[in-house]
């Protein structure tokens, strides 16, 4: 009966409290599980910033177009061979360039009366437009092509 007493009272003092290694394992532990959550919840809210960029540039893109579009035109009748525009619209910026690609008239034309082809004059310009658009910290670089014409 001796040796259960003496089992019993060893064991009690073992169980009073956590020892210095447990307490270093568990605030590992702790500490690591609370990194992981902070990283995790960092790169989710850096990816949120990014998509809320590409939504903003991509819902102001229609206007710029627009923009472009009748810059171009307006030039319809000028003999530049290049134009170029900064602007900010919705707290996007944007500058765009445009080359002349171009620049032809229509078919030539049969005349009736002397019946020989007639040459078109130049009426339409093909442009090469290069739009950069800011926002943030975000930038989108795009090219197109864009058709303009004089009313002569």
């Amino acid at each position: 009966m001796n040796n259960i007493h003496l089992y019993k009272s060893f064991s009690a003092k073992n169980n009073n409290g956590f020892t210095l290694i447990e307490v270093l394992v568990a605030s590992v532990i702790l500490f690591s599980s609370i990194a992981l959550v902070s990283m995790v919840y960092r790169g989710a809210f850096l990816s949120s910033e990014k998509a809320n960029s590409h939504i903003v540039i991509a819902g102001v893109l229609p206007s710029v177009l627009a923009n472009i579009r009748t810059s171009i035109r307006q030039q319809g009748n000028s003999n530049s061979t290049q134009i170029s525009e900064k602007n900010t619209t919705w707290d996007v910026n944007y500058q765009w360039q445009a080359e002349l690609v171009s620049n032809k008239g229509a078919p030539k034309k049969l005349d009736p009366v002397t019946h020989q082809l007639t040459t078109q004059p130049l009426k339409y310009k093909l442009w090469q437009v290069n739009l950069t658009l800011s926002y943030k910290n975000l930038t989108q670089q795009h090219q197109f092509n864009e058709l303009s014409w004089s009313s002569d």
